[in-house]
């Protein structure tokens, strides 16, 4: 089946076979008998660790007050962060949050993407496991300030 699939797209597309998918826009793969784990890495820099990624009661807010820093930076940040939600539920709610000021960032936002940041680093092996033959399904899950 696989190897007509490969063949009828072929056809249609350009495309080489490179074995075992290891790596897909951002997303790292490491297939075992019994399934698969599905993780991001980001950033190698020493950093201390935090345990949440938002600082717990942190309500960021439009504050024309404060120092603004380069949104452009900014937003670059939030992008590929962003790729994150796509395996990591429990960063929903803080990501949002992040991503609400990328157009008048100032200093607590980026702290924000900061602490995030520092989180990641710390949580760098969660990720998604699908194992073979079990059938379950997700009924829920919880964001990381369970709420």
């Amino acid at each position: 089946m696989f190897d007509e699939f490969k063949h009828s797209m072929k056809k249609k597309f350009v495309m080489t076979d490179r074995g075992i998918m290891r790596y897909v826009l951002g997303v790292e793969i490491m297939q075992y008998n019994n399934g698969i784990f599905i993780y991001q890495r980001f950033g190698k820099e020493i950093c201390k660790l935090v345990f949440n990624p938002i600082v717990p009661g942190c309500k960021l807010a439009k504050d024309n007050t404060r120092k603004r820093v380069d949104s452009i930076t900014y937003k670059q940040m939030v992008r590929c962060l962003i790729y994150f939600l796509a395996i990591r539920l429990d960063l929903a709610y803080s990501m949002c949050l992040i991503a609400r000021y990328m157009e008048k960032p100032t200093e607590i936002h980026m702290a924000a993407v900061k602490r995030f940041l520092r989180y990641l680093k710390g949580t760098i092996n969660y990720g998604l496991v699908f194992e073979k033959g079990k059938g379950e399904k997700l009924i829920g899950w919880s964001d990381s300030d369970h709420a």
